[in-house]
């Protein structure tokens, strides 16, 4: 277990996320947060159902709110929720926001984000029926928390927080977009093996850097601990990039939000993923 997992103290929720996330138990990292803040209670499951992809829906009641909602998710990203509206009178229901939760050795980031779209959903015998209808667009995150170490984020503070960690990561997923040559990944592991020495050189092994990377006449700039190789920078990334890279904020959302940089990245996978027709069977 690594060092800076002992930071906390007794039977402390650090301590449990840091046991999970090292064994990539995304899953329980999800169940320990929600212990946490109470949401694990708030809701009562009246069905599941499952599909083929790793397509689960959960038809839930929201015990505070009195009302039922849907909750679709996909094993292939854990800690990854749609929710929508229960199917009106001719089976559409109305897709309204993402929940979010990405687990780190020290914490977590947790968040709303606010959706526009449709799909349908069709009861059958012991099944139901799920189809795409058009795109589903993102808003807004309309809420969340942050927990770093000890210091828990709330309200409007976390919800900065959030919303500048979005823009950063926004922006470095597009530009690794224009990149040319990527594999296909099909896990967050891959994702991070193939990026990081691209992104990170300085953090890597000398023979896991890139071909461009040199340090003759090198201009260095100290940012999080770390010198960056300033002409390296400027070289690979666009401008817009330059002070995320130098400054050490790409290294901070790396090291506390890996998990949410590969859904950006991924994002139009899953959207293409959930806007398929499955036929969903129940399981209890």
């Amino acid at each position: 277990m690594p060092a800076h997992c002992m930071k906390t103290t007794g039977w402390s929720l650090g301590m449990l996320l840091c046991v999970l996330v090292c064994s990539g138990c995304t899953s329980l990292v999800e169940k320990a947060g929600q212990v946490l803040d109470g949401s694990l209670f708030a809701e009562k499951t009246l069905g599941v159902y499952r599909g083929l992809e790793g397509m689960e829906l959960r038809y839930l009641e929201v015990k505070r709110e009195k009302q039922e909602k849907i909750e679709i998710s996909l094993s292939a990203y854990p800690g990854l929720h749609f929710w929508t509206s229960p199917p009106d009178k001719n089976g559409t229901v109305v897709v309204q926001q993402l929940h979010f939760l990405g687990g780190n050795y020290t914490g977590w980031n947790e968040f709303t984000l606010d959706l526009t779209g449709e799909a349908m959903l069709i009861p059958q015998r012991n099944s139901m029926l799920w189809r795409g209808q058009g795109p589903i667009e993102r808003v807004q995150i309309s809420g969340g928390k942050i927990r770093r170490e000890q210091k828990r984020l709330s309200g409007e503070e976390a919800l900065i927080a959030l919303h500048s960690r979005y823009e950063r990561i926004a922006a470095l997923s597009d530009w690794m977009h224009t990149q040319e040559d990527q594999p296909d990944f099909t896990s967050q592991e891959d994702f991070e093996a193939y990026w990081k020495p691209l992104l990170m050189p300085e953090l890597v092994q000398t023979k896991d850097r890139p071909a461009i990377w040199t340090t003759e006449a090198t201009t260095w700039v100290k940012g999080e601990d770390v010198s960056w190789n300033q002409d390296y920078t400027e070289k690979v990334f666009p401008e817009a990039l330059w002070v995320l890279r130098n400054s050490g904020a790409l290294l901070r959302d790396w090291e506390e939000a890996l998990p949410w940089i590969y859904m950006d990245y991924q994002w139009d996978r899953i959207i293409q993923r959930i806007s398929q027709e499955y036929i969903l069977t129940k399981i209890k």
